[in-house]
């Protein structure tokens, strides 16, 4: 009892002073952890540097002490190569990022924070390299804590042979218990509400790492993140969203809250603009480009009806895209981290019945003219090579990128780790039966593998001669640790200039 009237006293005496980071559930939580309840993550890898992240749980702060930031050679920290303070503050929930520079590359390193008396979990991170033979990226996206548990998250950790993690968005999820999610499990969102202000967004994103299959991916591997628009609102675009609605305030407000709270839970290089727009190199083997489909620029989804001014990249982010690709043309596998499907799929007319719709306007489908600009462009300048790693959709596809009867590169589409496949949705029956349509070449002749039933990630292998991928399935999200159901792989070659 003592101890419930101290917390709600602590949590009480915060809200009157502006100084509240999370909900109460969550404060109840961590308020018997230790210092670091959040785990540690890294993230952007260069040649020579990396970003490490952590958070203080803000029941364990001391005024007037610093973090310590350690990076070593070894996991016993006897060879150390960098050491950094930080004053933790409560203006970014006290989330405390460091910039670590000076490093050797292709190099995996150790790092901790200390604060007090108290010492974080121990990551692993890895700079990139300036001369790669091979690079190995694991894929993931939708991770939606209502719908299962984390468990190919949990896999990933627990690979051997992965360079780095790209997370293609979908995070969080913003919606409140109940909404979007499996009403059987135990695992319900807080707070109870659809996130909206700062302090929801914190909470929420609390909650999610919290997770210990997250937890030790992070602390695995280091992150090259984008957000999509669960981060923010369902179908997010420049000046609103599906999942935003008049009485919840200005959409600008909420927009840039959830960038804000973004930075400081993701191992992103900090900004003026928080922008999330940034190009990885891995030599002349591959360049990574990484984009903002959400805020930056997209226009409103059209209903149906088509608007060559519609756009999703918008001018000046399209621009760096084609200029930073030419620029590599002497570079290998051009691979871009994109969050919705890029290449046209024909829905099969039993589903577009249904669904009452031959298109879905949040994908590339509704900016159909923008798209062509992209392929016309690649096809111009006789860009080979492009690898499209795709999210958003919640199933595994592979698809062709052709242009005016020329391939010009792959598309691979992850599936989500927990957000509703289409068998929850309807019928494991009648999903596989869609499946078989859209495959067929009739209707799709560029779309050579599809899956829309099974959770998992991807695992990119990309080397001098092909592009491996590997999709991953779980056998269940509906019980911790499940194992894994079956895996497919796939590659193509390189097309050499």
């Amino acid at each position: 009892m003592k101890f419930r009237l101290m917390l709600l006293t602590l949590s009480l005496f915060s809200r009157m002073f502006g100084q509240s980071i999370y909900c109460d559930e969550i404060n109840q939580q961590i308020s018997s952890m230790g210092t670091f309840p959040f785990g540690v993550s890294s993230g952007d890898p260069r040649p020579h540097s990396f970003i490490v992240l952590t958070q203080l749980n803000p029941f364990k702060i001391m005024n007037g002490n610093l973090v310590k930031c350690e990076v070593s050679k070894d996991p016993n920290f006897l060879q150390l190569v960098a050491q950094k303070n930080q004053i933790p503050g409560a203006d970014n929930g006290y989330s405390l990022k460091f910039d670590i520079g000076s490093l050797a590359e292709a190099q995996t390193y150790y790092y901790r924070f200390i604060y007090g008396n108290d010492t974080s979990r121990v990551g692993r991170a890895k700079t990139s390299c300036e001369d790669c033979k091979t690079v190995l990226f694991a894929v993931v996206s939708c991770s939606n804590y209502e719908w299962g548990y984390f468990n190919a998250y949990g896999r990933i950790a627990r690979m051997e042979n992965i360079d780095f993690v790209v997370h293609l968005g979908d995070y969080i999820y913003e919606h409140g218990p109940g909404v979007y999610g499996n009403k059987d499990l135990p695992r319900k969102h807080l707070p109870g509400k659809e996130i909206v202000r700062l302090e929801d967004y914190r909470s929420r994103y609390a909650q999610y790492r919290l997770d210990p299959n997250l937890q030790d991916l992070h602390a695995a591997y280091s992150f090259i993140t984008v957000w999509d628009d669960h981060e923010i609102a369902n179908d997010a675009y420049k000046d609103g969203a599906q999942n935003h609605q008049a009485e919840e305030g200005a959409w600008n407000e909420r927009k840039n809250t959830a960038r804000k709270v973004y930075f400081e839970w993701l191992p992103v290089t900090e900004n003026p603009a928080q922008s999330i727009q940034r190009k990885f190199s891995f030599g002349k083997l591959a360049s990574l480009y990484m984009m903002d489909e959400r805020l930056e620029a997209r226009t409103e989804q059209g209903k149906g009806e088509d608007d060559n001014n519609r756009s999703i990249l918008g001018d000046a982010q399209r621009t760096w895209f084609s200029n930073e690709v030419l620029k590599d043309s002497n570079t290998l596998w051009k691979i871009w981290g994109n969050q919705v499907i890029f290449n046209p799929v024909q829905s099969p007319p039993a589903v577009v019945k249904a669904l009452k719709s031959k298109k879905n306007n949040d994908m590339w489908d509704g900016y159909s003219e923008e798209r062509k600009q992209l392929l016309q462009y690649w096809a111009k300048n006789k860009i080979n090579n492009v690898v499209i790693l795709t999210g958003d959709a919640h199933f595994s596809m592979g698809i062709e990128t052709r242009f005016d009867g020329r391939t010009l590169g792959i598309e691979w589409v992850t599936p989500s780790i927990t957000s509703a496949n289409l068998d929850e949705r309807i019928s494991t029956f009648k999903a596989h039966l869609v499946e078989r349509m859209v495959r067929k070449k009739s209707l799709n002749p560029h779309v050579n593998y599809v899956d829309l039933c099974n959770h998992g990630c991807m695992v990119v292998e990309l080397n001098e001669q092909e592009a491996k991928n590997t999709w991953y399935f779980e056998r269940s999200i509906l019980r911790e640790g499940s194992k894994l159901k079956k895996k497919k792989k796939t590659s193509v070659k390189a097309v050499k200039n």
